[in-house]
C-alpha cells in the first residue's frame, strides 16, 4: 500500500491550507457515503486515510476524532 507524504512546498501557506482542507473534505465526504451505504471497506478506507494523515500531520487537528464524531448517533 502507497504511503501518504506530505511535500514540502515553498508557495503561499494560503494555498496550501485551502488544498489540505480539500484533502480532509473528501476523507469526510467519502466516510459519510460509506456509513449511508453500509460499506465497511469504504468506511475503513477513509479511516486509514484519516489515520494517515494525521500521522503525517501530528500538531494538526485529528482527522480520526472528526470521523468517530461523524459516526456517533446525534444527542436528543
Amino acid at each position: 500500500m502507497p504511503k501518504l507524504a506530505l511535500i514540502p512546498s515553498d508557495g503561499p501557506s494560503e494555498q496550501l491550507a485551502e488544498i489540505e482542507a480539500s484533502v480532509r473534505a473528501s476523507v469526510i465526504t467519502d466516510f459519510l457515503a460509506a456509513l449511508r451505504t453500509g460499506s465497511a471497506l469504504d468506511r475503513f478506507a477513509a479511516e486509514y486515510l484519516a489515520e494517515r494523515i494525521d500521522a503525517s500531520t501530528p500538531d494538526g487537528p485529528r482527522l480520526r476524532d472528526e470521523l468517530a464524531a461523524l459516526s456517533q448517533p446525534a444527542a436528543a
